[in-house]
């Protein structure tokens, strides 16, 4: 009977032991998992973006953008905001043609907040006839004025017509001196106005570096040099 009872004794033992293994595998299993964990949040919050920033858009809504233009300049927008901007971002929205009108103003968390007003708004909107990018400009000095703590990434989407040449240049060549202004977006560009937009309507904001034009193709490069932009503001 003693044997018995010791040989039950020894196999307890090992259950035990093997307990413990699994007990001590499971804990380096979590400890790992904490590990990446905080290696993850540490790496996400070096790489977020301090500097206090704000959003201005001008969507065109002239009878040349097809609503296709129109689904793609709101992609943009929501994953600059999604995925480069740091949550509550302050953002407002124009439409404009010949016209302008602010359809939105507010501090979203995330992307999918303003999907009832593009939709409804902006992709589903047709305006008048005629391009007239630079009321949405000086609309866009006016909020930058307003908000002097800040500085803006402000977004032109448009097919990069423009029925106001000369006044969209001199308002081009106001904001690119003002220090306020990081970046200004403009796209998707049709491929027959790039070189205009580059070279002749907004060409004091890319000789001033703060110019990213995008076109059908290229929105995603576009959007990581704009990343890229801002992270140094950080650094200055």
């Amino acid at each position: 009977m003693s044997r018995y009872r010791s040989s039950r004794g020894y196999r307890h033992e090992g259950e035990e032991q093997n307990d413990l293994l699994t007990g001590l595998a499971l804990l380096g299993a979590l400890l790992i998992i904490a590990g990446a964990g905080w290696w993850l949040w540490s790496y996400s919050q070096s790489q977020a973006i301090k500097t206090p920033l704000a959003v201005g858009a001008g969507f065109d809504v002239s009878q040349s953008m097809s609503r296709e233009q129109k689904q793609r300049s709101v992609a943009f927008l929501n994953k600059m905001i999604g995925e480069v901007l740091p949550s509550r971002t302050p953002t407002k929205i124009w439409r404009y043609a010949e016209t302008i009108e602010t359809v939105h103003e507010s501090q979203p968390i995330a992307s999918k907040e303003l999907n009832k007003v593009s939709r409804e708004t902006i992709e589903n909107y047709l305006g008048k006839w005629g391009t007239r990018p630079d009321k949405v400009m000086r609309d866009f000095q006016t909020y930058v004025q307003d908000n002097p703590q800040r500085k803006f990434v402000l977004c032109l989407f448009t097919d990069g017509e423009c029925h106001a040449a000369s006044e969209t240049r001199a308002l081009a060549a106001q904001l690119a001196q003002d220090d306020r202004v990081a970046a200004v977006v403009v796209g998707p560009v049709n491929n027959r106005y790039r070189r205009a937009v580059e070279s002749n309507y907004y060409a004091p904001l890319r000789e001033a570096g703060k110019l990213l034009v995008f076109g059908e193709t290229d929105a995603l490069n576009a959007l990581a040099l704009l990343k890229e932009r801002l992270r140094t503001l950080d650094n200055n």
